[in-house]
C-alpha cells in the first residue's frame, strides 16, 4: 500500500514540486509506525520474560556474568519503553492526522500508557517490588496491545478492504470497513482531534509527575554517597573450605 501510495505521488511530482515533501514525509511517518510496532513488541517480550532472566541469573557463579546478562534484560526493557514514548511523540500532531492514518484513539492511548510505564520506572523500583512490577506489566501489555489493534484492524483495514472479493460490502457494516470509517484519523476528524485533546492531557500528566520526581531527594542524591549493594539474588559459592561438606 506505502509502495502504491508514493508511486502515485512521485508520477505527479512534475506537476507539483511539493508532493516530493509530502510522498517523503508519509514514509518517515510510516517507517516510525513500523520501528515502534517492532519496540512495542521487544518491550512486551522482555517484561514478561523477566521470570526467565531471573532463573538463568541464579545459575551464574560468577558476579561478572550474572551483572552483564541482568544488565542486558534492563538496556532493552526500559530502552525499547522508552524509545516507544520517544517516537510515539510523532502522534501527537494534529495537522499529521489527514496525511497519514492513525489510529484514533487506540495508539495514542498506547504512548500514554507507556508513558505511565516510564514515569513508574522512574519513581518507583519496579525490580525489587512486586506489586509494582506487577503494574509495570500491566502498563507494557496494555499499551502494546492497544497499538498492535490499531495497527492491524485500523491503519491497515485499507489494505484489507481492498483485497475483499466483490460481493463483499465495504459499506460500515463490514468489520473492517466499520474500523475504516469510525477509527481512521483520516476519515473522522472529529474523533482525532477529540482523541488528541484528551490523550494529551494524559501525556501531559505523566510529564508532570515525571519532573515532579526529579525534584525529590533521591533523583538529588550526590554520585558519591550512592554504593553498589551486592544483588541479593546472585548466590554467592561457598568458600573453599565448606564445599565439600
Amino acid at each position: 500500500m506505502l509502495d502504491l501510495l508514493l508511486s502515485s505521488v512521485l508520477v505527479n511530482a512534475t506537476v507539483n514540486p511539493s508532493s516530493i515533501v509530502t510522498a517523503g514525509s508519509i514514509y518517515t511517518e510510516n517507517t516510525v509506525t513500523v520501528l515502534i510496532e517492532i519496540l512495542v513488541v521487544l518491550a512486551i517480550s522482555m517484561q514478561i520474560a523477566r521470570g526467565y532472566f531471573l532463573r538463568v541469573l541464579r545459575k551464574f557463579t560468577l558476579r561478572l556474568a550474572a551483572d552483564i546478562w541482568w544488565l542486558l534484560f534492563v538496556i532493552l526493557r526500559d530502552a525499547s519503553i522508552f524509545l516507544v514514548l520517544f517516537l510515539g511523540v510523532s502522534l501527537f500532531w494534529p495537522g499529521a492526522y489527514q496525511d497519514y492514518p492513525v489510529a484514533v484513539p487506540f495508539q495514542l492511548l498506547a504512548i500514554d500508557f507507556f508513558a505511565f510505564a516510564l514515569v513508574l520506572i522512574l519513581v518507583k523500583d519496579t525490580d525489587e517490588e512486586p506489586k509494582w512490577n506487577n503494574i509495570l506489566t500491566w502498563l507494557v501489555l496494555i499499551g502494546g496491545m492497544l497499538y498492535m489493534f490499531g495497527t492491524v484492524f485500523v491503519t491497515e483495514s485499507a489494505v484489507a478492504l481492498a483485497v475483499l472479493p466483490p460481493t463483499v460490502s465495504l459499506s460500515a457494516s463490514n468489520p473492517w470497513g466499520f474500523m475504516n470509517t469510525y477509527f481512521n484519523s483520516e476519515n473522522d476528524p472529529a474523533l482525532s482531534i477529540y482523541s488528541f485533546y484528551v490523550c494529551l492531557a494524559l501525556l501531559v500528566i505523566a510529564g508532570g509527575i515525571a519532573v515532579s520526581a526529579s525534584f525529590t531527594r533521591a533523583a538529588n542524591e550526590p554520585k558519591q554517597e550512592i554504593r553498589v549493594q551486592p544483588n541479593p539474588i546472585i548466590k554467592q559459592p561457598a568458600p573453599p573450605t565448606q564445599q565439600g561438606k
